[in-house]
């Protein structure tokens, strides 16, 4: 990916800090910066790490131009740029939740309604986030509907 020269690699979705260290590990050297977001849930990472450890294995980390969260329920997006923001002062902060509805495997349908409140974006920004949108269920409308908080936030 590196050899295609893109201008920030995105390292994702992450579930575990484990994996965070090895995908920081790999990116090492390819002259791309990256950004780093964990996927939380009861503001822990997926893998049930507190989201201040996983946040610190991108602390002092030159290649790193971001961190945050993607890929969770909206309501969970807060605390974790709060976690992400005092693990790694100063840098920008990613935010970019799904819809909060669930995925039931066995009948391969999204349940209940979505959560996700363009709303909220403002305090995101509020909070140091630079980077905002939307991850699964997250439509073009929710996304204009977030722009059009952030234009009337200034």
């Amino acid at each position: 990916m590196a050899r295609a020269r893109p201008d920030v690699l995105a390292l994702e979705t992450v579930p575990d800090a484990d994996e965070a260290e090895a995908l920081l590990r790999a990116a090492a050297g390819a002259g791309v910066p990256v950004w780093l977001s964990y996927t939380v849930a009861d503001g822990r990472t997926r893998a049930g790490q507190p989201l201040a450890d996983a946040f610190a294995v991108a602390a002092g980390n030159d290649q790193v131009l971001a961190v945050g969260v993607n890929c969770c329920a909206a309501d969970e997006v807060d605390a974790a740029l709060e976690a992400a923001a005092r693990a790694c002062p100063g840098l920008p902060l990613v935010a970019y939740p799904n819809s909060g509805e669930g995925w039931d495997a066995a009948r391969s349908v999204w349940t209940g309604a979505s959560s996700f409140a363009a709303a909220r974006a403002a305090g995101w920004v509020a909070r140091g986030a630079r980077l905002v949108g939307g991850c699964c269920r997250v439509g073009p409308a929710d996304i204009a509907a977030v722009r059009d908080v952030l234009d009337a936030a200034g």
